[in-house]
């Protein structure tokens, strides 16, 4: 068997690839391309701002839970993993709207059902 020309590394600074991302043909499809890598770079970038933007919001509270975990345990520690939450949920909806953006911009604009109807009726009309 060949090995792929465009294979990702099982670590990138230091951090895991899931077995799942190395492997996707998406991802790879996506990196080959420089719309992709652009459209990946603008996806990451707003991601990790939205993520930073939590982390700003919520910077005392954050300190406090990690300061203070030891002692109250559970119920700090339960509103960090709730930050980690927030976090999380906030950089993937940045992205999705991003990668939407983008694809509202490569892809053509359709046309409602009544602007179709229309067109068809004007097309009638004439012949």
């Amino acid at each position: 068997m060949a090995k792929s020309k465009r294979k990702l590394p099982k670590k990138i600074g230091g951090f895991k690839v899931p077995k799942s991302v190395r492997k996707s043909t998406l991802l790879r499809n996506m990196l080959a391309s420089p719309v992709g890598r652009d459209l990946l770079a603008n996806a990451i970038t707003a991601g990790a701002g939205a993520a930073a933007a939590v982390l700003v919001r919520e910077r005392g509270e954050i300190a406090d839970a990690t300061k203070s975990a030891a002692k109250t345990g559970a119920k700090k520690s339960a509103r960090a993993a709730g930050l980690a939450t927030d976090m999380v949920q906030s950089a993937a909806s940045a992205m999705m709207a991003v990668v939407s953006e983008a694809a509202h911009k490569v892809l053509p604009e359709q046309k409602s059902r009544g602007d179709k109807d229309r067109d068809s009726r004007a097309r009638r009309a004439t012949h």
